[in-house]
């Protein structure tokens, strides 16, 4: 039986599957069901029912979190997959010399020295660096996979924190109707008078 790292006799080893770049996070809301939804039994009452949509909404919300770390984490095997691939067709990267230290020296005494009086050295002042500004071709295959890793996690946590703030918002909701079902049922029975001081209290 021939090593776990190694392709059988005759064999050639597959090329790693292409992932197709992350487009949409839309698919990330497919969760699947409990339970069969054609044999459950109906809710008896109103409360019943708004329990089940409470504990649904938590069973949803890990299953689509679940999702979106999954297709974060797929994305970020794409790039890094797709990066080795371009730096193996490149070649191994070009190393620069170093400098020599006399050259060194001469660089460091230049920066050292005084300016000289009179001299325009025509220094202006920059504008500020644009957030978003387009990367530049210049960069290296390593860089550009950085860089491109960076964009997904940002992604990710933006993507993840409004998932989080609409699934919450949609709970309380639930909640408060919850709370005044129980309060409804509460108040069944009693004198008017009653309900107005127990709401009171």
């Amino acid at each position: 039986m021939p090593p776990p790292n190694q392709s059988p006799p005759g064999k050639e080893a597959r090329p790693p599957e292409k992932i197709p770049p992350l487009s949409n996070i839309a698919p990330s809301v497919f969760v699947p069901l409990r339970e069969d939804i054609l044999n459950t039994d109906l809710p008896r009452d109103r409360v019943e029912r708004l329990k089940r949509i409470l504990s649904s909404i938590d069973y949803q919300r890990e299953g689509v979190k679940e999702n979106l770390l999954y297709m974060f984490e797929r994305e970020k095997r794409r790039i890094m997959q797709e990066a080795a691939e371009r730096e193996q067709a490149q070649g191994p990267p070009l190393i620069r010399p170093a400098l020599h230290p006399s050259e060194v020296d001469t660089i460091i005494a230049n920066m050292e020295a005084p300016a000289a009086p009179g001299m325009d050295y025509n220094i202006r002042n920059m504008p500020p660096v644009e957030v978003g500004e387009r990367l530049s071709p210049n960069l290296s295959i390593r860089d550009k996979a950085v860089m491109d890793l960076l964009t997904v996690v940002e992604r990710a946590v933006l993507d993840l924190q409004s998932f989080g703030n609409y699934m919450a918002g949609i709970k309380e909701y639930y909640l408060g109707c919850l709370e005044r079902e129980l309060a409804r049922i509460e108040d069944v029975g009693k004198r008017p008078e009653e309900r107005s001081a127990g709401r009171e209290g």
